[in-house]
């Protein structure tokens, strides 16, 4: 079953024609942003230390995380947010979302200095976000979007 999904879905999700984001346009109208951290987190240094693993941890979840609810259930998007946030991690925002996304997915900006390493250390935290991908154009710039889809659970 996951291979025919793979070969439906690729990359995890199919940008169907004429779908966009539907960022704001949502059914909640609980929309949030929050201004993004000033500064950008700077990869750590080669040379270990004490305390390194806790510093490159804090590094890591410095990193903002975009949420957006690509679901029929309202608020979900404001309650991950929540969740990531008190898991220690920056949310600049949620919001909802339409689009085909095979699952839950932190989709990375590759681009974007630690962002790859936010968007694994994130699924490792929370395993209900099933896959890490690169960015696709659809999605709004952040350098980790979280995309929710009916089989995300705060469990």
């Amino acid at each position: 079953m996951v291979a025919l999904i793979a070969l439906r879905e690729p990359k995890g999700h199919v940008a169907s024609q004429g779908t966009a984001a539907s960022v704001g346009r949502g059914s909640t109208g609980g929309s949030s942003t929050k201004p993004a951290p000033s500064s950008t987190p700077h990869s750590s240094t080669s040379a270990p230390h004490k305390g390194s693993s806790n510093s490159e941890a804090a590094a890591v979840k410095s990193v903002p995380l975009i949420v957006l609810n690509n679901t029929t259930t309202s608020g979900l998007a404001k309650r991950a947010a929540e969740r990531f946030e008190a898991g220690g991690w920056t949310v600049s925002r949620y919001d909802n979302y339409q689009n085909d996304i095979a699952s839950t997915c932190a989709y990375y900006d590759p681009s974007a200095s630690g962002a790859k390493q936010a968007a694994k250390a994130l699924r490792r935290q929370f395993p209900t976000i099933k896959r890490v991908e690169p960015r696709f154009a659809e999605l709004p710039e952040g350098p980790v979007v979280v995309v929710l889809t009916p089989d995300y659970s705060a469990s």
